[in-house]
C-alpha cells in the first residue's frame, strides 16, 4: 500500500467506502468539497447506495430522501430501551422499539430496498440526532433480521459538526438526557462499540486569505484570540445600510428578519411587480420546497442563484448574486455579479425521488415521484444563516448579535471569500461564537485514532476475505430453496403449483450437490486465510478463479432453468402468485452469482492496487442479457399461442362416441363495442346503450388496440396517453395499481388499460 501514502483524504474515503465495511465520518470545514465528494461517490461506487438527510430540503439538495420517509419513523424522541423502574417524565410522547414495530407497515418495494442496501449515506449529519440514528439502527436490524449494527449496512456520515446542531425541544431534553451524553449523532448507542473512521477534507477551496483562514480555524476550535476579536471589531459598522445596488447580502438569524428585509427592499424599488408561480407535479411536500412557490420580482431587485449553471458554462453558481435587468410575464433576465452580459434565465426542475429496486437487475435505483419547477433565484438582500449553508459570497453584512446556536457565527463568517467583504452590524455574543464542547471533544477523535493507512490496509484485507466467504457460502440460498420446495406441500393437491413439485425437488437436489463442493472450497479458503497466506495473492486468486469457473455456470444454469420453467407455467391458468414466487426464486440464484463475480473482481483489484468501478461490475454481471430474460419472464403469453397450447391437452372424444354438434357461435361482444365506437360513439355512450360499465367497454377497445386494429389516441387524449406510456416504460410494469400510484388519481383505471394496450401494441 505504499502508494496510499500520497492519497488525498477524499481518495482515502473512497477506498474505505468501496473496499471495506467500516462506517465513515467524512467531515471538513466549509468550502472543502463535501458535496462534490458525495456526488462522485454515488456515481462511482459499486455498492447499492441510498442517500438520506434529516430534513426535507437537505434531502432534495442531496438528491435523496428524508430519514423519516425511508425508514417509516414517527416524529418525536426515540427511547432505545425501557429499563424496569426507570423514571421517565410523564406527558411527553416518545417512541420505543415496540411502538416502531407496531407502526411499521413497509410495502414490498421499500422492504426490498432495505434488504438490498449496502451503503447508507447520511448527509448534513450535524443536524442528525443520536436517538434518530439509534432508531435507524433498530429498523435495519429488524427488517434485515440481523444483529449486526445497522443490520450489516455500511454507513457514510457526511457533514460539518461545527455548523447547524440537532434540534431538541425542551420537553424532549429530559428524556434524551437519560440515555445520551449529547444530542449529536456520534453519541448514539449504536456507535459506541462501532465508531466510524474519522476523515477530514482539509483543502479549503473557498478562502485563500490566510489571515481569514486562521481566524475561522480559531473560531471553529474555540481558540479565538484577542487579535481575532479585534480584527472582527474592525469590521463593525453600526446601523450600516447599503444602497440597494451595492450587491451586499445580509446574513441574519431568523426567517422573519430576512423576509422583512427582503419585502421592504423590494417595496423601495419603483416599477411593476411580476409574479412567477412554480409548477408542482405529482408528489412534492410543501416542507421540501427548495424555493418560494410564488416569486415576486421587480427590475433592479437583488437576487441570488440557488443552483449551479445546469449547462456547465459556469455563468453562475449556487450563492452568486445578481440584479434583475428585464422582466416579462414568462421571461427573466439578470446580470450576475462580475459578469459583462445579462443572462436569460431558464426554469430549473427539482426532483422528488424515492428509491426502488430494478425488477430486472435487483439494483437500487432512483424513481422520480414529483417535480418542482421554478426559476432558480430568490430575493437576496437578506438570508438566514441556516439557509446559507453551502453558499459563497464576496460581500456580506453579518447581523447575528442574537445568534442562538453554538457555532452560528462561524457558519456565517465562513460563507465569505475574504474579510474584505465583511461588515458586522451587531456585536458578537460569546454563545454564538463558541462551538459546542461535545463537538470539540469529539473532534479529538481524529488525532486519537490509528493511522488511516494502517486501518485501510487491515480493513480492506478483512473485507475481501469476508466477500470471498460470503460468495461461496450457499447456506442462505439453500435455505431459501428448501422453504420454496416445502411450500408446494401447503397447497391443495389439485393446485397447479402442486403438479410442479418434482421440478422443484430436482432443482433443490442439484443445488444440494453444488453446496457440498462449495462447503469444501470454503474450508480450503478459510484455511488459507487463517494461515495468513495472503501476502502473495496469486494462489488465492488462482483458487478463486477455479472455483468461479466451476460454480458460476452451475448458478447460471439454475437461473435459466427457472426462467424456462416460468415460460411453461405461463401457459396455465391461475398461476400469477406462483410466477411471482419463481421470479423471486431466480433472483436468489442471480444474487449468489453476483457475489462470486464481485468477490473475484475485488480480489484481483486488490492485487493490482486499484478500485473496482461500478461499470466494470455491471458488465461482469451481464445486465444486458439479464434485462432480456426478466422482460420475457414478466411478459404475458400471446393469447393465440396460449389457446393452441391448451388445445394440445384438451380431452378428445373416445372412439365410437358421437361428438356433440357445434353450437352456432355467438356474436363477439367486443366486436359490437368496436362497431359502435367506429360509428362515433364514446365509451360512456356505448356503456349506457349496452347496459355495461364504462370499464368493460374500455376493456373491449383495449383488446383491439393491443392487436393494432385501433389507435389508442382515438380513445383517450394524446397528452394523457404520452404521460401513461412514459410511466409504464419507467416503471417497467403493467400493474394497474403501480401505474396509478405513479401518475396520480387524475387518471382512471380504464385510461391506464388503454395505455397498457398501446404499450403492448408497440411490442416493447
Amino acid at each position: 500500500m505504499e502508494e496510499n501514502e500520497h492519497l488525498q483524504p477524499a481518495e482515502l474515503a473512497a477506498r474505505f467506502i468501496n473496499h471495506t465495511s467500516r462506517h465513515i465520518f467524512l467531515t471538513g470545514k466549509a468550502g472543502t468539497g463535501k458535496t462534490t465528494f458525495l456526488r462522485n461517490i454515488i456515481t462511482k461506487t459499486h455498492k447499492r447506495a441510498v442517500i438520506v438527510a434529516p430534513t426535507g430540503i437537505a434531502a432534495i439538495n442531496a438528491a435523496g430522501v428524508t430519514i423519516h420517509s425511508l425508514f417509516q419513523l414517527p416524529f418525536g424522541a426515540f427511547v432505545p430501551r425501557i429499563v424496569a423502574g426507570q423514571d421517565l417524565p410523564s406527558g411527553v410522547p416518545y417512541n420505543t422499539p415496540k411502538s416502531i414495530v407496531r407502526h411499521l407497515s413497509m410495502n414490498s418495494v421499500k422492504r426490498r430496498i432495505l434488504l438490498d442496501l449496502e451503503l447508507l449515506v447520511i448527509d448534513e449529519v450535524s443536524m442528525l440526532r443520536a436517538d434518530l440514528l439509534d432508531a435507524i439502527d433498530f429498523v435495519l436490524r429488524y427488517v434485515r433480521k440481523s444483529n449486526e449494527f445497522f443490520g450489516g449496512v455500511q454507513v457514510l456520515f457526511i457533514g460539518d459538526l461545527y455548523q447547524l446542531p440537532p434540534v431538541v425541544r425542551n420537553q424532549e431534553q429530559e428524556i434524551l438526557g437519560k440515555f445520551y451524553q449529547s444530542p449529536f449523532f456520534f453519541d448514539a448507542l449504536c456507535l459506541k462499540a462501532n465508531p466510524p473512521i474519522y476523515i477530514e477534507l482539509d483543502k479549503i477551496y473557498r478562502q485563500s486569505d490566510q489571515t481569514f483562514v486562521d481566524l475561522l480555524n480559531n473560531l471553529r476550535n474555540n481558540m479565538a484570540t484577542d487579535q481575532d476579536i479585534a480584527l472582527l471589531k474592525s469590521h463593525y459598522k453600526e446601523n450600516y445600510k447599503p444602497n440597494l445596488n451595492d450587491n451586499y447580502i445580509t446574513l441574519t438569524t431568523h426567517n422573519s428578519k430576512a423576509d422583512t428585509m427582503n419585502r421592504n427592499s423590494l417595496k423601495e424599488l419603483k416599477g411593476k411587480s411580476y409574479f412567477y408561480d412554480a409548477v408542482i407535479e405529482k408528489e412534492f411536500a410543501e416542507s421540501a420546497y427548495p424555493i418560494e412557490k410564488t416569486l415576486e420580482l421587480k427590475i433592479g431587485a437583488q437576487v441570488m442563484f440557488i443552483k449551479n449553471d445546469p449547462k456547465g458554462e459556469q455563468r453562475f453558481f449556487n450563492g452568486k448574486l445578481a440584479v434583475v435587468t428585464d422582466l416579462k410575464s414568462d421571461y427573466i433576465e439578470v446580470l450576475a455579479e462580475g459578469n459583462k452580459y445579462p443572462i436569460a434565465l431558464e426554469q430549473y426542475i427539482w426532483k422528488n425521488i424515492r428509491y426502488t429496486t430494478n425488477k430486472h437487475t435487483n439494483e437500487i435505483e432512483e424513481e422520480e415521484i414529483g417535480t418542482f419547477t421554478q426559476y432558480p433565484i430568490k430575493l437576496a438582500w437578506a438570508i438566514t444563516v441556516h439557509k446559507s449553508q453551502g453558499l459563497t459570497f464576496d460581500r456580506a453584512i453579518v447581523d447575528i448579535g442574537d445568534a442562538f446556536a453554538p457555532g452560528q457565527i462561524y457558519v456565517a463568517l465562513s460563507r465569505l471569500r475574504s474579510l474584505d467583504g465583511l461588515i458586522l452590524t451587531s456585536h458578537l455574543n460569546s454563545r454564538g461564537m463558541k462551538a459546542d464542547q461535545n463537538v470539540a471533544y469529539y473532534s479529538k477523535t481524529k488525532e486519537q485514532q490509528e493511522s488511516l493507512l494502517t486501518q485501510i490496509t487491515r480493513e480492506a484485507d478483512a473485507f475481501v476475505k469476508q466477500s470471498l466467504l460470503q460468495a461461496f457460502n450457499f447456506t442462505l440460498l439453500d435455505n431459501y430453496v428448501y422453504e420454496h420446495v416445502f411450500s408446494y406441500s401447503k397447497d391443495e393437491k389439485r393446485s397447479v403449483k402442486q403438479t410442479h413439485l418434482p421440478w422443484a425437488v430436482k432443482l433443490q437436489q442439484e443445488l444440494m450437490a453444488a453446496k457440498v463442493h462449495a462447503d469444501k472450497f470454503l474450508n480450503q479458503i478459510d484455511r488459507m486465510l487463517v494461515l495468513g497466506e495472503t501476502s502473495d495473492l496469486k494462489p488465492l486468486i488462482e483458487r478463486t478463479e477455479a472455483a468461479s469457473n466451476y460454480f458460476s455456470p452451475i448458478l447460471v444454469a439454475q437461473s435459466e432453468a427457472v426462467f424456462e420453467h416460468i415460460e411453461n407455467v405461463k401457459q396455465q391458468k391461475q398461476t400469477k402468485e406462483y410466477l411471482h414466487e419463481l421470479i423471486d426464486l431466480e433472483a436468489m440464484f442471480y444474487e449468489q452469482f453476483k457475489k462470486i463475480v464481485r468477490a473475484k473482481a475485488m480480489l484481483v483489484a486488490k492485487a493490482e492496487d486499484r478500485q473496482v468501478a461500478k461499470e466494470e461490475l455491471h458488465q461482469l454481471y451481464g445486465f444486458a442479457k439479464r434485462e432480456e430474460q426478466m422482460a420475457k419472464a414478466r411478459s404475458l403469453p400471446d393469447k393465440g399461442e396460449l389457446e393452441q397450447h391448451r388445445d394440445e391437452f384438451r380431452p378428445r372424444p373416445r372412439a365410437g362416441t358421437k361428438e356433440k354438434k357445434e353450437k352456432v357461435p355467438k356474436v363477439d361482444t367486443k366486436e359490437v363495442t368496436l362497431a359502435l365506437f367506429n360509428e362515433g360513439k364514446t365509451p360512456t355512450e356505448i356503456a349506457f346503450e349496452r347496459k355495461m360499465t364504462k370499464g368493460t367497454i374500455e376493456g373491449h377497445l383495449a383488446h383491439y388496440i393491443a392487436k393494432q386494429e385501433l389507435s389508442a389516441d382515438k380513445v383517450i387524449a394524446k397528452n394523457k396517453l404520452e404521460v401513461l406510456l412514459k410511466a409504464i416504460r419507467e416503471l417497467k410494469s403493467i400493474k394497474l395499481n403501480e401505474i396509478r400510484d405513479h401518475v396520480g388519481k387524475s387518471y382512471d383505471f380504464g385510461e391506464i388499460k388503454i395505455a397498457i394496450a398501446a404499450y403492448i401494441a408497440e411490442g416493447e
